[in-house]
């Protein structure tokens, strides 16, 4: 956990090239799913967040209103994998469906946008593809949070990966 929070607010530049991501579905805590196929020609961010992380505290609501504000809430999922899976580091209790839903009530977050992903499946698959060059070189696997954004054409372009004070703007040149 120490070496996720060094990194939390270093701004090194990993570059990343793009790389093909399979398609794949996750369901909302409204119950509906999310099938990356059908958003094929517009770019779809992911924010992966857990509710014990600081820094996703801030972020997360400027994330929100920012693409609230381009009329692109569609294109926007927040996905908490922090749980207790093969696979994943958890260091303490892993979140719950019962805590992502307190959590985003209080941020004032719409529950449509948020995703709880029970078996980390799709971090699991983002690993898969070296989509986390920075927790790499940290010899971790993910960096809370981290911001994914896949073009239109369904390629990983960019990994911003911990808190940044610029990550609007770097999610906006891809939009």
């Amino acid at each position: 956990m120490v070496w996720i929070f060094l990194a939390l607010f270093s701004t090194d530049a990993y570059a990343i090239e793009p790389i093909d991501i399979r398609p794949f579905r996750i369901s909302n805590l409204e119950g509906k799913q999310f099938d990356s196929r059908k958003a094929i020609g517009e770019p779809i961010v992911i924010s992966f967040f857990f509710t014990k992380c600081p820094p996703c505290w801030k972020e997360m609501p400027e994330l929100f209103s920012y693409m609230k504000k381009e009329n692109r809430l569609n294109q926007l999922l927040f996905v908490d994998s922090y749980v207790k899976a093969k696979g994943i580091e958890v260091d303490g209790e892993p979140d719950t469906k019962r805590m992502v839903i307190r959590f985003v009530d209080k941020l004032k977050i719409n529950p449509a946008n948020v995703y709880f992903d029970t078996l980390g499946s799709l971090l699991k698959k983002f690993l898969r593809i070296g989509a986390f060059p920075k927790a790499k070189a940290y010899k971790t696997k993910i960096i809370w949070p981290t911001i994914l954004v896949i073009s239109p054409t369904g390629k990983l372009v960019e990994s911003i990966e911990g808190s940044r004070p610029d990550f609007i703007e770097i999610v906006e040149q891809y939009l």
